[in-house]
This record gives structure tokens, C-alpha cells and sequence, in this order.
């Protein structure tokens, strides 16, 4: 089983969450989207498949791990 890939994006003016370069979901605050994101991998991992939510970080195109979501409630 191959790992999904769960991310939280800046698009113009918003938020997107993607699983695996699908489009879930389109947020206006960062927040929100990373409530999703983390709800969704959460769920994933849960179902026991190996997941990881990638993050872009503000100004940049860089997406980087969010460790210990899997502590998260």
C-alpha cells in the first residue's frame, strides 16, 4: 500500500486541501484548512494506511511535514 499524501496549500486569496494531487477542499483561513487537513489524515491513519500532511509554509512554495499530528485530538 502506497503512502497518501495529505497537504495544505496557499492558493490566491485562500486555503486548499489535497490528497494524493486531488483537490478536498478550499478554506479562507490557514486555520481551517489545517483543521481539515489534519481531521482527513487523521482519518486516514485511523483506517491504517500510512499517511503524511505536508504544510506550505506563508511566502513561500515550500511544503514541509507537520510532526506529531498523530497526538493531535
Amino acid at each position: 500500500m502506497e503512502k497518501i499524501t495529505v497537504a495544505v496549500l496557499r492558493t490566491q486569496g485562500g486555503w486548499r486541501v489535497m490528497k494524493d494531487d486531488r483537490q478536498i477542499g478550499e478554506y479562507d483561513f490557514r486555520v481551517d484548512a489545517e483543521d481539515a487537513g489534519l481531521k482527513l489524515t487523521r482519518h486516514n491513519h485511523l483506517s491504517g494506511r500510512d499517511v503524511e500532511l505536508l504544510v506550505q509554509t506563508d511566502g513561500s512554495h515550500d511544503v514541509t511535514p507537520l510532526r506529531g499530528w498523530e497526538t493531535v485530538h
